[in-house]
Formats: structure tokens, C-alpha cells, sequence
């Protein structure tokens, strides 16, 4: 990835990636003439054999699953049990549920889970993503801990689904496995694994805002029994948006290998490169909600002042091993390693409402004088006027590295006690995050600006939002300083879980994790000398997991858990120092169900969530010493409780569903804020109508949420009888009453018309009836819309 950055920035004295990063080109060719001459060796046995009871032909599948659901999962306890044995609530998205919604993105998949809602703030930026209250903060791939969030380090924008097999969401508190008892839901991501069979795909993807995708997947065996196996995927797309001078291009790769070195060990090893470009996002929402004259702004959905060179980039390589054996009695050794490195620039530009510092002056119109002896300063929010003026640029330019390193090494197996069987578990893991932040000289047209981690403008440089074209004003000239701040985040720790059969329908699985958590930031000068380390902080935390599971009936079962919660927390108060850790319970009791040979689930859940430290923004005020650092301060406590109800599954050979509701009821007397609907609905389902038209399949799916309330900052303007501002000590002043912002109903549709065994084509429609709906409602002032009627058709071949 280039740097923004003229020629007088130090160099680095270490690259930020692996040097064969650098030329993706170089090792993507290496790893396709591996498996392309793979291929081609194995037919060209295959051909001149002849004795086949030493070369046995190479095995040609295409078949992959078919159902909504999984027959097992370990992504609650780390122990393989069903989804009916499973005391926590689990949801499966697979391959095929991928496929029949065209589903790309994170942000795609979780656009369809039950009981996920999402907190967005700008466009091409930071999404969070929320379950039973709060927001979601471990995200795994392959059970290793991942940076999933969508935020300015670009990480979560940019996972690609073409990637991976199925996402795997436990939704409640998870901190036996994951470290942190995050008690909203944790995101598993499952990579596309190399198989023994010959076969792979070509899919082509276009529509609307000019869509073009391609992406390839081909699994070679490199043996002749397929004892060694390979997998390329290969993924590329070029789009437009609705919105105008919004456009993402994105490159990944996965490439993977494995091997069977004896009849009970496998060892795999491979590496994943991520690559987006976008151009036309924002720093904070992009467009109003009110004129300077308190009346409510009506854009159309494609309105984007941003600037032309406003752009978010995001390159990242991983590095994953795996080794994982069978040992005697049936017990299990496996270890997972992965290594990212990453890079992520952010060089945003947007007309917005957002805060500008300003003189205070008396009733004389003489500045005021604080006690340093310099004048005091306010916070005014410009609004935008009906005639185009009062519009200001709102910049930002950052640069960061950060480095991932996590390890995972567990020991399962069944014993005998008391003359039952039982199971057990035990394991550790490890892992440190390194986040570099970049300090710059900037400069936008004469206007200059500096920081210890990015630069900053805010309401400098005034332009017509009537007239704005996007080439207004010159790309900012950034140049680093040499100085940096950087985070290293350890968190270590050793878990033990067992399920105990107390009777032959009766099954206690509980377990217990010991965590180490340590953060700590360290400064260093333009010559890379420590100058100083702050907001360390050590937290060493036991977390109890007790799950009881009785099956009183052939296919149903009633289960109750319980787990403490343990999330330590990344920010500072005004002052510095680090937040304690999150700290709190989780209980949840629910019945499930299960038939066709698990080929169905469902489940009914009831869920209480008792928290307290959650981090509340300490409204405008900065961490001192650190310019542009939001403070925080610890809440006094939040309570979630609810229900949710789910069905997933094939109910026949031809009919798949997958559907959810969910309840919430939040108690928070820190804010007033409601981010999450109280009524949640998700469906999804498929028909396959080969019994009447050969190869075809329809489908619809649909999305209902009720109303949200959000604080608006500042709020709507404050006028007096003649439409003047109401001022106070000289500055505007403006109504933040909590807003209600309304729900709202969206429906898709798709159909795929199976040409051959080889060749089908599929529609997908989102939004089919252009409902226009709200992604952010009032976070400065502004809104973002949601994206409206969307078509995508897709060709694919299979072979």
C-alpha cells in the first residue's frame, strides 16, 4: 500500500509487512503454478497409468451442503456437540444460506442472523455490530481470535465471504473460549478448507452501480489418494454505490494446503491477502438531518459530499498452521497458530455538521479570559442554510500497522467415572496485538494541522453544498513526523471444560478460564526514542461456564447456563488512565428441538445480562495530552434481558429456512440512548420446485425491526420567535432530546435456474420494494441512508 506522504518521511526501519507482500503478483503466481502443475500431473498420471491398484482415478466431486443448519459445533464450548446439546444459543450460516443470498460481506451475513443489529457512523467506516444489547467485539477465524470490527483499521470492512465455508454465531457470553466474556455474541468465520476430491467453480457476479466480480475456487488433490490436498480462492470485485463518488474495489486470496502424514495426524498450513480500496466514504455521517433553520433535510439517497480524494485503504496477509492428531482412546491434540500483519490509511473528506472551536466573548464583544491567560473557547456546530451556505470541510488523515500474533493448543477426549462416559477438555491460549498509529504534518489548502496519531480539520474551510462537485478543495498533503504511538495488547490464558453425564438424559457441561489481560501504550519521539508509557493497565480474571442439558423427549431438550463476564476495554478516561474491565453475568434458559437427523433445529431462549463498567463517552472532552482521543468514563451499570426464538434447517428435501426473532428489554440509566430494536425478525428460505420445472429454485427473505431512539450531538438548532439562534454565553444552543428513529420492513428475493450440473444462473433483488430506511440517525447531526433496491445476477460454472 502507498503512504500518503511526501518524500520527507523517515523511513521505516522494519517493513510493516513481509516482503513478498509487497508483490502480490509474484507470490500469486508461485502458488497457482503449484496447483496449476498439480493438476496437470495428477491427470497426466491418471491418463498413463496402468495399474490402477497403485494410482486409484482421482476422485471429481461438486457437491457441497444443502441445508441451513450443521450437525455439529463447537463454537460455545470447544467440546463437538449438536446444536440440541449445546446449552447457549448457537446459529449456523452455511455455504448454501451464503450462496442463496449473494451473501459477500460482513455486513451481508449479519444482515441476515438472528438478533444482530448494527450501530453505523460513517459510510465505508465504523459499523459496529450488536447482539442482546451491546456491542460485538471477538470475531474469530478458524477459532482463532481475529480484528473483526469495522472501524478506521479497515479489518472488518473488509472479510470476504468467497473466502470462507460458514460463520458460526454464539450469541451471549462466550469468555471460556474467547478470553472475553463479550456478553453480546461472538462471529466464528470458518475458511474454505482443501479437500481430497478434483473440483472447483468460476462465478461472474454483475448488477446494479455497475457490479463486476469474479471469483475463482479450484481444490487440487497433489496425491494420488488425496493425502495431500490443496485450495486456491481467488476473489475480485469492482463496484460503484448508489451514492455518488462511492466506489470499493477489493482483491483477496486464500491459499491453503494439507497433509495426512500418518493415519491419524494431519498438519495444514496457509496464508490469506486482503486488499480494499474505497473511495467516496465519510468521517462521520455524510449527509444532515436539520438546516440552521431547525427544518428537517430531505437529500436524495445518492447525495455523497465527500470529497473526490476521499478514500480508505486496507491491506492485510495471514499466516495459519494447524496441526491436529488422534491419539489413543479417541482423545484429540490440536494446535492452531496464525500471524497477520496489516496496514490501513484513512484520507477522508466530507461537508458535515461537526463542532469548530470558537472565541467566547462578553456582553462587549472582548474575548474572555481563562485562567492561562489566553482566551476561552466553545464548541459551535455550523449548520447547514437553505441557500448553500454555512457548509464547512470536515478532514482527516491517518496511517496505522498493526501486527497479530495467536496461538490456540487443545486436549479433548472421553473418560470413564463412576461408570459413565464422559468428556473432557482442556487448552490455552495466547495472543498480543500491536497497533501502530503514525503522527503527520498536514496541509490543505494553507490550512495546516498536527497530531500524535492523525490530522485533523474541523469546520475550517467553508464551500456551497449546492454547488459542491467534490473537486473543491486540493488532496491533503500529509507527511509523517517519524513519531508514533503504539498499543500492545497481551491476553493469555488456560481453560479446562468437561460435560459430566449425570444420567443418560442428563448432562452437566461447565468449565472454568483463568485470563491474563495486559495493555499498555507506549509514545515515541520523531527519532524513535520512548518518550513516555501510558494507560497500562494488568487485569488477571477467573470465568466460571456451567451449562445443564436434559433431553426429555426423543427430539427436544431443556438446557440452563450461567457464565461470568470479563471484558477489558481499550479507552482512556479524561485523565488517561485505561477503564477497568467490563465485569458481570450472563444467565440463559431455552428449550431446542431438532429433526430429520439434526437436519433441523430450533430453539426458544430466554436471556438476562447483568453488566456494569460499560465505557460511556464523556461527552465532548478529549484525553488529555492525546489531541482528537475521545474521553470515556465507566457507566453505572446496564441490564438486558429477553427472548428469542429460532428455526434452521431443511424441513423437506426441497424446502430450506432460516429464521429468528428476538425481544429485547434494555435498563441503562447512563444514557438514553436505545441503539437496538425492541422486535427483531430475520426469514430466509428456499424452494427447490424441480419436481414441477426442472433446476429451478426460488427464494424470499425479509427483515423487520422496530423503532430505535439515539441521541442526536449536538441536536436540532434552538431558534426564537423570528428564527434567530438562542444563544448562551454567546454560542448556540440546541435541543438533544433522544429521537425516535422508525423501524422498518425490507424484502429480498432471489431465483437460480440450474442450466446443467455444470452451469446455473442466479438473481438476487435486495430491498425489493425501494424502502427507504436509516443506517446512522443523528450522530452529528447527520443521517446515513440505507442502500435501496439492489439487483445482482450471477453466472457460475462448476467442474
Amino acid at each position: 500500500m502507498k503512504n500518503h506522504t511526501t518524500d520527507k518521511r523517515l523511513p521505516k526501519k522494519q517493513p510493516s509487512l513481509l516482503w513478498y507482500k509487497r508483490n502480490p503478483n509474484y507470490l500469486l503466481s508461485i502458488v497457482s503454478l503449484v496447483l496449476i502443475t498439480g493438476t496437470a500431473h495428477a491427470a497426466v498420471e491418471e491418463q498413463n497409468a496402468s495399474d490402477t491398484s497403485v494410482l486409484p482415478t482421482i476422485k471429481v466431486s461438486t457437491e457441497k451442503p444443502k441445508t441451513y443448519t450443521t450437525q455439529k459445533t463447537s463454537s460455545s464450548t470447544g467440546l463437538a456437540l449438536s446444536p440440541k446439546e449445546t446449552p447457549q444459543s448457537v446459529s449456523v450460516i452455511t455455504r448454501q444460506q451464503l450462496d442463496d443470498t449473494n451473501a459477500q460481506t460482513i455486513d451481508d451475513v449479519m444482515g441476515q442472523a438472528t438478533g444482530i443489529t448494527f450501530n453505523q457512523l460513517d459510510v465505508g467506516g465504523r459499523t459496529t455490530y450488536r447482539a442482546r444489547g451491546y456491542d460485538i467485539t471477538n470475531y474469530k477465524s478458524d477459532g482463532l481470535a481475529i480484528s473483526g470490527e469495522s472501524d478506521f483499521d479497515g479489518a472488518g470492512n473488509s472479510l470476504n465471504m468467497d473466502l470462507y465455508e460458514q460463520v458460526s454465531i454464539v450469541r451471549g457470553a462466550n469468555g471460556l473460549l474467547g478470553g472475553t466474556g463479550d456478553p453480546s455474541a461472538t462471529i466464528d468465520l470458518v475458511r474454505k478448507l482443501p479437500k481430497k476430491e478434483l473440483g472447483g467453480s468460476v462465478k461472474l457476479r454483475t448488477g446494479s452501480w455497475d457490479k463486476k466480480s469474479v471469483v475463482g475456487d479450484i481444490n487440487v488433490p497433489l496425491t494420488q489418494e488425496g493425502s495431500v490436498r490443496s485450495r486456491l480462492v481467488v476473489s475480485s470485485e469492482d463496484s460503484d454505490s448508489f451514492r455518488e463518488r462511492e466506489n470499493f474495489k477489493r482483491t483477496s486470496v486464500l491459499a491453503s494446503i494439507a497433509a495426512d502424514v500418518s493415519d491419524d495426524t494431519t498438519i495444514g498450513a496457509g496464508f490469506q491477502y486482503d486488499n480494499k480500496k474505497e473511495h467516496g466514504v465519510s468521517w462521520g455521517t455524510n449527509v444532515p438531518v436539520w438546516f440552521a433553520d431547525a427544518t428537517t433535510t430531505n437529500f436524495s439517497r445518492k447525495f455523497n459530499p465527500t470529497a473526490d480524494w476521499s478514500r480508505s485503504e486496507y491491506e492485510g496477509i495471514t499466516f495459519f498452521t494447524s496441526l491436529d492428531s488422534q491419539l489413543a482412546n479417541d482423545w484429540k491434540l490440536s494446535t492452531h497458530y496464525a500471524h497477520t500483519e496489516s496496514e490501513a490509511l484513512n484520507n477522508l473528506g466530507v461537508v458535515k455538521v461537526n463542532n469548530r472551536s470558537i472565541k467566547k466573548k462578553d456582553a462587549n464583544g472582548n474575548d474572555i479570559i481563562g485562567n492561562n491567560g489566553k482566551p476561552l473557547t466553545g464548541n459551535e456546530y455550523p449548520h447547514w442554510n437553505q441557500d448553500g451556505t454555512g457548509a464547512y470541510l470536515n478532514a482527516l488523515h491517518s496511517e496505522s500497522e498493526t501486527k497479530n500474533d495467536v496461538l490456540d493448543i487443545s486436549l479433548s477426549g472421553p473418560f470413564q467415572l463412576f461408570g459413565r462416559q464422559h468428556d473432557l477438555m482442556l487448552g490455552m491460549t495466547g495472543s498480543q496485538t500491536q497497533d501502530k498509529e503514525w503522527a503527520f504534518n498536514c496541509n490543505i489548502d494553507g490550512v495546516t494541522s498536527s497530531g500524535p496519531t492523525s490530522c485533523q480539520y474541523r469546520t475550517n474551510l467553508s464551500t456551497n453544498w449546492r454547488t459542491w462537485s467534490g473537486d473543491e478543495y486540493s488532496d491533503i498533503i500529509a507527511t509523517r513526523t517519524g513519531a508514533n504511538k503504539q498499543t500492545t495488547t497481551n491476553l493469555y490464558g488456560g481453560y479446562l471444560a468437561a460435560r459430566f453425564s449425570l444420567m443418560d438424559d442428563l448432562s452437566l457441561i461447565t468449565g472454568v478460564r483463568r485470563s491474563y489481560y495486559n495493555t499498555y501504550i507506549n509514545s515515541y519521539t520523531e527519532n524513535g526514542t520512548l518518550s513516555g508509557q501510558s494507560g497500562q493497565k494488568s487485569t488477571h480474571a477467573w470465568t466460571p461456564y456451567y451449562g445443564l442439558v436434559y433431553n426429555f423427549a426423543e427430539n427436544y431438550s431443556a438446557y440452563a447456563s450461567y457464565t461470568d463476564i470479563f471484558t477489558p476495554q481499550s479507552q482512556q478516561k479524561q485523565n488517561g488512565d485505561v477503564l477497568n474491565p467490563i465485569t458481570g453475568q450472563s444467565y440463559e434458559v431455552g428449550i431446542k428441538g431438532a429433526w430429520f437427523d439434526d437436519t433441523l433445529n430450533a430453539s426458544l431462549a430466554v436471556f438476562k445480562t447483568k453488566q456494569k463498567n460499560l465505557a460511556i463517552k464523556d461527552s465532548d472532552n478529549l484525553v488529555q495530552g492525546v489531541a482528537g482521543t475521545q474521553a470515556y468514563f465507566e457507566g453505572t451499570g446496564r441490564e438486558t434481558q429477553g427472548f428469542e426464538t429460532e428455526i434452521s434447517g431443511a424441513v423437506t428435501d426441497n424446502w430450506n429456512v432460516s429464521a429468528g426473532y428476538t425481544y429485547l428489554s434494555v435498563k441503562d440509566q447512563s444514557t438514553a440512548d436505545r441503539k437496538d430494536p425492541r422486535n427483531l425478525f430475520r426469514i430466509h428460505t428456499t424452494y427447490n420446485l424441480s419436481d414441477y420445472i426442472n433446476g429451478l429454485t426460488i427464494g424470499a427473505g425479509a427483515s423487520w425491526q422496530t423503532p430505535t431512539i439515539n441521541t442526536p450531538n449536538p441536536g436540532r438548532p434552538i431558534l426564537d420567535a423570528s428564527g434567530n439562534p438562542v444563544l448562551k454565553d454567546g454560542i448556540p444552543t440546541y435541543d438533544n432530546t433522544p429521537l425516535k428513529v422508525k423501524g422498518y420492513t425490507l424484502f429480498d428475493a432471489m431465483a437460480r435456474y440450474d442450466i446443467n450440473k455444470n452451469f446455473s444462473a442466479s438473481l438476487n433483488v435486495s430491498n425489493l420494494f425501494d424502502k427507504t430506511y436509516y443506517r446512522q440517525y443523528g450522530f452529528y447531526n447527520g443521517l446515513i441512508y440505507g442502500e435501496p433496491r439492489r439487483f445482482t445476477l450471477s453466472l457460475e460454472a462448476k467442474f
